[in-house]
Parts: C-alpha cells; structure tokens; sequence
C-alpha cells in the first residue's frame, strides 16, 4: 500500500489532514480527508502532538470502533520501519474520530493504550439518571 500525505500550508486550512491511498493490487487511489474539531486542535497543542503525529496515527493505526467512535492507537508494532528513529515519539499514540463524520475529536497518548480499550462499553450511556 503506496500513500502520500499532503501537507497544507494555508491557515485556513490548519485544521485539515489529507492523505492519499493507492491499493497495489487493484490500482485503485482513494483520498482521505480528515478535518480537527477546535477542541481538538487546541488539545493536540496542548499535549505537544503534532500534525503529522496525528496523520501517521491515522494511515499506520489500528482502529476500533467503540462508543460510536473510531479509536485509532498506534502500538509499537504498528510503526513502519522507515520511522523507527521516531519509534518513542510515536508509539502509543491514540486518535478519536467521529464515527459519523471524518472529524477529529481528540488525540491523547497513553501507556497502555490497547489494555484501556478493552474496558471501554460499547456504547456511551445516553441516560444518565440509571447509570449506578
């Protein structure tokens, strides 16, 4: 799998990741576009990762589709080698999109971040008057 990331310059455009997809077996290309809400902009600077921290967590991590949302960890086996020089910058890096939308809701990196998402619910409460 062959991909490009786009780097956008603009300001305007800050809050805007895009990459690029090419399967090798079907020759098919498939742009992907991913926009930060503010919250999450503001979270990313405030917990020093990057843009394109965030970008590489979305092209190489695994997802996981909890609480109507896309988790995205990037585990250390998840790193290509081509960056293993920013193997400790990188590693347990956690991105969550928005499962209905392609918007970024936050970034985080956590110790053990495949062990949290195993006890997460599948679903958020949505009453939370019955919640014990």
């Amino acid at each position: 799998m062959k991909t490009e990331n786009y780097q956008i310059p603009d300001a305007k455009n800050q809050l805007k990741i895009q990459f690029e997809v090419e399967d090798e077996k079907t020759n098919k290309i498939q742009i992907l576009k991913f926009e930060h809400t503010n919250h999450s902009l503001y979270r990313s600077d405030q917990r020093g990762i990057c843009k394109s921290k965030i970008s590489i967590t979305l092209e190489y991590g695994t997802a996981f589709f909890k609480q109507g949302f896309i988790y995205y960890v990037l585990s250390k086996k998840d790193i290509p080698n081509f960056l293993m020089r920013d193997k400790s910058h990188l590693k347990n890096t956690v991105v969550i999109v928005s499962g209905d939308s392609n918007q970024v809701i936050t970034c985080y990196r956590s110790s053990n971040p495949l062990k949290k998402m195993k006890h997460k619910s599948k679903e958020l409460y949505k009453n939370y008057k019955n919640v014990a």
